[in-house]
């Protein structure tokens, strides 16, 4: 059955895990991460990661922008922004920029939007400029 809201734009996002997927690791990525299966492990990424809505990720999330559909359980560095959409359950502790949790969101843990360790960049360590 195709669905239209399944192609993805690839100069978006260049690392895909599919439904039926299930993946255990690290996974380091300087473009975008989509996860639609499983995973667990470590997430990082120069871009976004964004958990699709029947995915379950227990892993530690490292990226820019993170968008949450699915169920995360797991701490969440994001440097931009956390959006739990209405669907989205995250269990863990959070830091980041901003933090966005549509009507219905799930969140339980900590958050701490002031703070962004540069030890957990990808390929070493960078600063953060604020624009």
């Amino acid at each position: 059955m195709l669905n239209q809201q399944k192609k993805y734009r690839t100069d978006l996002v260049n690392t895909i895990i599919g439904e039926d997927s299930s993946v255990k690791g690290v996974l380091h990525s300087q473009r975008s991460i989509r996860i639609e299966g499983t995973f667990e492990g470590e997430l990082n990424s120069q871009g976004e990661i964004y958990v699709g809505q029947n995915s379950k990720v227990k892993a530690t999330l490292f990226a820019k922008h993170v968008v949450v559909a699915g169920e995360v359980v797991g701490n969440i560095e994001a440097i931009k922004s956390l959006h739990i959409l209405k669907t989205g359950r995250v269990y863990g502790d959070i830091s980041g920029d901003e933090l966005k949790i549509d009507e219905g969101g799930i969140y339980k843990g900590k958050v701490n939007m002031d703070i962004i360790s540069a030890k957990n960049a990808y390929e070493g360590s960078f600063q953060l400029a604020k624009n």
